[in-house]
């Protein structure tokens, strides 16, 4: 996926959404699968460039497009229409992704200062296009479109291998392998290569006359060329956008909110790693799963209050997929688990579904399209699912998860682990390991959820302790010595209709029945009640920002440093579901004083990184 940091410059120039003749919202591609609008963007002139600068969508444009003659400068300095919209995108199909900015233009000399790198290429039916390394701007009346069209590699490969093999070419690659087709090391290659280490051809003085790689720079060339043109044209000739395609969006951009989102997940479910399988092996159980994600798009409206951002979500879906979340959520919420919340707890969340449901209806939706499929595989997967349908018993499955769950964040400690630390040794050209002591920094959690069947864990727990000796029953709890990063103990308190994991020693020896008076107060208590399958509720600088980069994944870690610094809360609830939709609401709030539109990048900046 192209990072959308590649054209946030034009967040420093505004946007437009003008009432007559082409507006900027009509120069968004077909192909966007992701919009976010800014409506209000008057809160964000007061913000300096050098401030802009600082966030992840501004990583890579400012190195490209500012050579520090924006040093002190604001929006209002950058020949922006305020009155106007700010319009991102992102999209994707098999053979290219866009990205870019529609937003509308007041003084073009004073844009051309910040766009100093583009030059003049052509004209299309009145608009003007620009040029700068692999962005593109183009520019009709008011309006402008600073767009990237990038071709995929896969698609850029298969035309490249498909025209190379054509030409009576060998494999590309081989010498990087021996003769028995085993992948040769740098060193192994040296030493038993039969050709140099550049043993590709030199560039050759004949164009006609290229070595692999080079063929696939032109071919990249020529198939971005040929997509952007063909982007272009659909905008400024035939007059075909987002906005003559989506009917869902032409009402969303209408909305006058401080800003809107669209995501249309029906065409985003392209970027699932785990489909390529079923794209290539089994493109008719593909189709229908396609099928049952249709209509899966979400909206959100946001508004700005005094101290607080508020997103209003609407996630719409299909019938089949409708009927399974129906299900899902149609349980009732087990209050029992808010007396295990502290009040003084920084973050935590409610969860309520109803699996026995949820999976009784995926059932009868997904059954009848996999029994259609001509496959064996298929086949025996279904017969297997048959079987566990008829011979499990269902009722101890889904008692012993009744639905009800909550999570809790309390702070941090400090423990001692061991680090593996791996080092080169350049004589004898070796890699070796070291075990080192570190102290680090762990969460202090809490997480647990409903039972109806507390007998079918402590099964599971006893049987546990007898293949080891790191686990053991003490008094009201379980203990497994060295089971977080092989240093911190986990705690298993399964009591009072509850199964609770928690690596909090005051928790398991002094609160497994409860927080009682210390337990979430009745303010926060309604507000859970209130909400529909799900409620979440954290303070920024209590979490997020203690939150320790080495407990998580990357990608996770994106998210989590992209919230860091900041302070306020962030509370999110389920409002409303049912066969067409979910509702949900996100409310940031932050402290009297700051500036808003500060706020506003920062949550755009969250978003940047979640969905890039």
């Amino acid at each position: 996926m192209i990072p959308l940091n590649k054209f946030f410059i034009p967040l420093i120039l505004g946007a437009n959404l003008s009432a007559f003749g082409q507006s900027a919202e009509q120069l968004i591609p077909r192909e966007a699968v992701t919009v976010f609008s800014i409506n209000n963007t008057d809160l964000l002139q007061k913000v300096s460039i050098d401030e802009w600068i600082t966030y992840d969508f501004m990583e890579e444009i400012h190195q490209e497009l500012f050579d520090g003659s924006t040093s002190g400068k604001t929006l209002k300095d950058a020949g922006v229409d305020f009155n106007q919209k700010l319009n991102i995108f992102y999209g994707k199909d098999k053979q290219f992704e866009v990205s870019g900015f529609s937003f509308g233009v007041k003084d073009t000399h004073q844009l051309f200062a910040i766009f100093d790198d583009f030059e003049p290429i052509s004209t299309l039916n009145g608009a003007k296009v620009y040029g700068s390394f692999f962005n593109n701007l183009v520019i009709k009346n008011n309006d402008a479109l600073l767009i990237r069209v990038e071709p995929l590699m896969t698609y850029v490969d298969k035309i490249t291998d498909s025209i190379w093999y054509a030409h009576g070419n060998e494999n590309p690659f081989v010498n990087y392998f021996d003769d028995n087709g085993n992948i040769l090391d740098e060193q192994e290659f040296e030493e038993n290569g039969d050709t140099p280490l550049d043993y590709f051809p030199d560039a050759s003085d004949d164009p006609n006359v290229k070595n692999y790689y080079e063929l696939r720079d032109s071919v990249e060339a020529r198939i971005q060329k040929n997509q952007l043109e063909i982007v272009l044209e659909q905008l400024f000739v035939k007059g075909v956008s987002l906005t003559t395609v989506d009917k869902h969006f032409a009402e969303q951009i209408q909305h006058s909110s401080e800003g809107i989102f669209f995501m249309d997940n029906s065409r985003n479910i392209d970027k699932a790693n785990g489909l390529w399988y079923f794209q290539t092996v089994l493109p008719t159980l593909y189709q229908d799963i396609r099928e049952i994600y249709n209509g899966n798009i979400i909206l959100g409206n946001m508004y700005l209050l005094d101290n607080s951002i508020e997103f209003d979500i609407k996630a719409l879906y299909g019938e089949k997929l409708g009927s399974i979340y129906q299900e899902m959520t149609d349980s009732k919420f087990d209050k029992n688990v808010l007396r295990y919340i502290p009040n003084e707890s920084t973050g935590y969340f409610t969860y309520n579904i109803n699996l026995r449901k949820a999976y009784e209806k995926a059932y009868e939706v997904i059954m009848p399209i996999l029994e259609d499929e001509k496959n064996a595989q298929i086949a025996m997967n279904v017969l297997t699912i048959e079987l566990l349908n008829e011979f499990v018993n269902k009722d101890a499955l889904f008692d012993t998860y009744k639905g009800s769950m909550f999570g809790s964040f309390n702070g941090i400690k400090k423990v001692k682990t061991k680090k593996i630390e791996f080092f080169y040794d350049e004589e004898t050209f070796e890699y070796s390991e070291r075990i080192t002591e570190a102290i680090e920094d762990m969460p202090i959690f809490t997480i647990g959820f409903t039972t109806k069947r507390s007998d079918i864990p402590e099964k599971v727990l006893k049987h546990l302790s007898r293949l080891t000796s790191q686990l053991k029953k003490e008094g009201d709890y379980w203990c497994f010595q060295n089971a977080i990063l092989d240093a911190a103990p986990l705690y298993m308190i399964n009591k009072n209709g509850l199964f609770i994991f928690s690596n909090d020693i005051d928790f398991a020896k002094n609160h497994s029945d409860g927080y009682g008076a210390e337990a979430l107060s009745a303010k926060k208590v309604k507000a859970i009640k209130k909400s529909g399958f799900m409620y979440a509720n954290f303070d920024l600088k209590e979490t997020i920002n203690r939150l320790p980069s080495d407990f998580f994944p990357a990608r996770q870690n994106e998210f989590i440093s992209a919230l860091k610094g900041k302070t306020g809360g962030m509370e999110l609830q389920s409002t409303e579901t049912d066969i067409t939709h979910t509702k949900l609401k996100l409310k940031y709030t932050y402290e009297t004083g700051d500036k808003s539109g500060k706020h506003l990048l920062d949550l755009i900046n969250a978003l940047y990184v979640v969905t890039k």
